[in-house]
Order: C-alpha cells, then sequence, then structure tokens
C-alpha cells in the first residue's frame, strides 16, 4: 500500500512539474518584431489578460459582425446526411426566431494563448546502468482515466539511460495516438504549410484552416499560434478581411491587427462598407491596448468626431486612410462590396430570391410560398400571426388531401 500511494504522490508530482515546465516565456509571441506604434513592451506584454479584458472583449464582438444568412448559418459540407427541416412562418414569426442567441454561440472567440515552452523537458533520472540496451527510445504514457490530455504523464527513456519527461510535441504525440479522434491523425495535415496552404488561402479557404487547426491544436500550442499568425498575416497583406468576417475567428484577428498598431487596412474595409460606428470602436479598441497612444478619446466624443479626429492627428496616413477620410466626408453611404465578397454576396442574392414574405393574404395566392399549388389546394390558416388557433378552421387535420367543391343543387351528379 505505501508503494502504491508513493506511485501516486510521484505522478501528481509529474503532472504538476510538467504544467509548469509548459508555461510560457515573458516575451509574447503575438507581438512582431517590426510593429508600428507599438507602445507594448516586449517583455512585459501581458496579451492574454488583455484579451479576455470584458472591455476589450465587447468591442471584438462588435467588430465582428454577425451575417446570420451567408455566414453564421450558411450551408456546409459535413460528413454525414442530416435531415433538411423547413418552416413556414410570417414576417412576425420569422423576426421573432431566436436565431441570434444561437448566432452569439457560434460565435464564441478562440483562447488567445501564448505558446507554450518548446523543446522543454525534465530529466528525471540517469541510469548509466542500463545505457546502450538499446537503440531505440522508449515512451510510457500514462493512460488511466482520471488524466486529460493536458496533464496526462508521458515520460521517454533514452538509448543513454536518461529518464525525462516528453516535449510538448512528443505529449500531444502520444495523445493522438492513443486517444484517436476523427480529422485528427498523428501528423499534421499537409494544409498546415505551405504550399497546401498558400492554395487553400488562394481559394478563400482561410475559415476551413482555422476551425482544423483548432480542432488539431491545443490553443497554446506553439504550431496553432505560429499558423494563425501566417494566416491573418495574409489575410492582412491580401486584404481579404470580408472571408473571416462574422466568423470565430475575426476577433482574434482584429486584436492581432490593432496589438501591431496596424490599423489603415482594416480601418478602410469597415469605411467601404459604410460602417462608420465600427471605425471608431476600432479606434477605441487601439486606445484600449495602448493606453500611452498619442490619439486623444473622450468619452462623450461621438463616432464621427472619433473618426475625423484620427485622421487629422495621423495626417502621415493620409495615403493609406484614402476610404476612411472619404468616409469621413460623407462619401461612403452605402455598403461597397469588396472584390473577395462574391461568396458571401452569392449567399445573401440567393436568401433573397428564397425568402418570401408570407402573411395570411399571400399564403393563399399563387404569390406566396406554395406557388402553383395554392390554385390547386386550398389553403386554410390553422394559425393567426399570435399563434392563436383559427376558429374558424372546422373539421378534422387533413394532409395533402385535395378538396373538392360540395354540388350545388343545379349540378347534375357532382358535375357542373
Amino acid at each position: 500500500m505505501i508503494s502504491v500511494h508513493r506511485m501516486l504522490k510521484s505522478t501528481q508530482l509529474l503532472r504538476s512539474s510538467l504544467l509548469f515546465s509548459l508555461r510560457p516565456s515573458s516575451s509574447s509571441a503575438w507581438l512582431k518584431p517590426t510593429s508600428k506604434d507599438v507602445q507594448l513592451s516586449r517583455d512585459n506584454a501581458d496579451v492574454e489578460s488583455l484579451f479576455i479584458n470584458p472591455d476589450i472583449q465587447s468591442l471584438l464582438k462588435q467588430l465582428t459582425g454577425m451575417d446570420l444568412e451567408s455566414k453564421v448559418f450558411a450551408e456546409r459540407k459535413i460528413g454525414r446526411q442530416e435531415r433538411s427541416h423547413y418552416a413556414l412562418m410570417t414576417d412576425k414569426m420569422y423576426q421573432n426566431v431566436r436565431m441570434r442567441n444561437d448566432a452569439v454561440h457560434f460565435l464564441q472567440f478562440v483562447p488567445l494563448k501564448e505558446p507554450r515552452g518548446e523543446g522543454s523537458f525534465e530529466v528525471l533520472s540517469v541510469d548509466s546502468e542500463i545505457a546502450k540496451f538499446d537503440e531505440s527510445r522508449f515512451v510510457f504514457t500514462d493512460i488511466t482515466f482520471d488524466a486529460t490530455d493536458q496533464d496526462r504523464t508521458v515520460v521517454v527513456r533514452e538509448s543513454d539511460g536518461t529518464l525525462r519527461t516528453a516535449t510538448p510535441e512528443e505529449h500531444d504525440r502520444m495523445n493522438r495516438i492513443y486517444y484517436e479522434q476523427p480529422h485528427r491523425p498523428v501528423v499534421p495535415p499537409s494544409v498546415f504549410s505551405d504550399p497546401a496552404l498558400g492554395n487553400a488561402l488562394n481559394l478563400n479557404r482561410h475559415e476551413f484552416v482555422m476551425d482544423w487547426a483548432c480542432w488539431f491544436y491545443q490553443p497554446d500550442d506553439p504550431e496553432f499560434v505560429k499558423l494563425s499568425r501566417e494566416v491573418f498575416d495574409r489575410t492582412m497583406k491580401a486584404g481579404k478581411f470580408d472571408v473571416l468576417y462574422s466568423t470565430r475567428h475575426f476577433g482574434s484577428l482584429v486584436f492581432y491587427v490593432v496589438l501591431n498598431g496596424d490599423l489603415p487596412p482594416l480601418l478602410n474595409f469597415y469605411a467601404r462598407r459604410g460602417k462608420l460606428p465600427e471605425a471608431a470602436n476600432l479606434i477605441r479598441l487601439q486606445k484600449l491596448i495602448h493606453p500611452n497612444w498619442r490619439t486623444a478619446i473622450s468619452s462623450e466624443d461621438d463616432d464621427l468626431k472619433i473618426v475625423k479626429d484620427f485622421v487629422a492627428q495621423n495626417k502621415r496616413l493620409k495615403e493609406e486612410l484614402h476610404d476612411l477620410i472619404k468616409l469621413s466626408e460623407g462619401r461612403y453611404e452605402k455598403s461597397v462590396p469588396s472584390e473577395y465578397s462574391y461568396t458571401t454576396d452569392m449567399g445573401r442574392d440567393l436568401f433573397k430570391k428564397s425568402h418570401i414574405s408570407m402573411d395570411a393574404e399571400t399564403i393563399q395566392t399563387e404569390s406566396g410560398p406554395l406557388g402553383e399549388m395554392a390554385s390547386s389546394y386550398k389553403v386554410r390558416i390553422a394559425r393567426d400571426e399570435s399563434g392563436e388557433k383559427n376558429a374558424s378552421r372546422k373539421g378534422g387535420r387533413r394532409r395533402g388531401r385535395r378538396t373538392q367543391d360540395k354540388p350545388s343543387d343545379g349540378d347534375v351528379d357532382g358535375v357542373k
């Protein structure tokens, strides 16, 4: 019993030492070496605390947007077939559907974490008497039920007799081997690196790459941080903000852009769509993340004043802020589509064509959702717009049965 207790105690200590060894370094990996106008120190920046700040989270949610039809609830390819569900609703009932609550759930941000220590391990013992016993290394993995993927004990016996903890890369690989998950192979997919990554981004598959990366990696995995930065940098360089807009990854993208002080491309993105409040919120976010920023913002300033003050105090960026200047002068009143937003526009157009306004009058005509079937079948209103049963309906329920008028007195055998 004593030996078992010692073994359990040593396993708990080993898990604690493993988690301690994976703590990130003081320097933030989300700050680029060539960041513009960054007031944060690389050695003192607490990026994780900034990201979860309630005020910053509120602004990021407003900047993410909520495109229900063509983004959040757009058609997606899945691995299994599901039965489609169609519902006939009036405009009032359609507006009351709680789709926005579900959209908020789907748009939850991916945690932004500092990368854990890469290649770090702890030497447990050196047993020279078993050195050269074998040319291969032996890996021992704790497969007890109470162990999780994060604190699971994995140790490695080297060929020279050294017993050490597994590196983070070896630790994750053992988890993928012993606890296999669908679409999570042992070796990282080729789409996470070039040339497959470049081909996927050229096809505007940014969301697909980031969703798969969230499933494959842990948020603090150095490879996940590296891949996220690569996708974000290429998105900014190509100006393809539309591809990630209104997705769960857009908040991290905005935070990464503001953290490194590269505002003009994103400000122009909102300006081209006539989104003055979002442009002003982006400037407010810059002030929250960089309190020592030279641009002054008052709590009483409205959106237009904040944008105009930003343009006036950053005249050196006049050539880069051409769209924002037009917005501040009132020359952008309507949304201007981007050259990369063809998938979004197509989805919105298809929705407009398929969405037919319906009420108690149009449902009984050919202009309603039934089309020509309305002239072949009698349509009765079972419930009104408030959801109450229609008192004028009589008789039992009929499903798909064609009705026939009752013959009048002048008809013979029911033939008019």
